[in-house]
């Protein structure tokens, strides 16, 4: 289990890019705007959904900008955007498995 928690984690504004470093030495730079557009929380997943469905529903584009990130216990991390979105929870699983696609 605790191979699954990140070693560091950190926002590289630079690169807009979420940087996660894992226990087996692998580095993941995630970008911002995939990391938004992968948002788990439900509001963005019914969103997602609905659109898929009907051509005619209008999605609002959401900002991109991360701006902070807190931890969630030892097994996730909370991203806040620049819009104020901040309802997704990105297990680290989660983020594995965006890392494997």
């Amino acid at each position: 289990m605790g191979s699954n928690i990140p070693t560091r984690v950190r926002i590289d504004p630079e690169t807009r890019s979420f940087i996660v470093e894992w226990p087996d030495g692998s580095r993941r730079a995630f970008s911002w705007s995939r990391l938004r557009a992968a948002c788990p929380c439900a509001l963005c997943r019914t969103e997602a959904q609905r659109a898929q469905g009907d051509p005619l529903f209008l999605r609002p584009q959401p900002d991109d900008t991360l701006v902070d990130f807190a931890y969630v216990g030892n097994y996730a991390v909370r991203l806040f955007w620049g819009d104020g979105h901040s309802s997704g929870i990105y297990t680290w699983r989660y983020l594995r498995e965006l890392d494997e696609r």
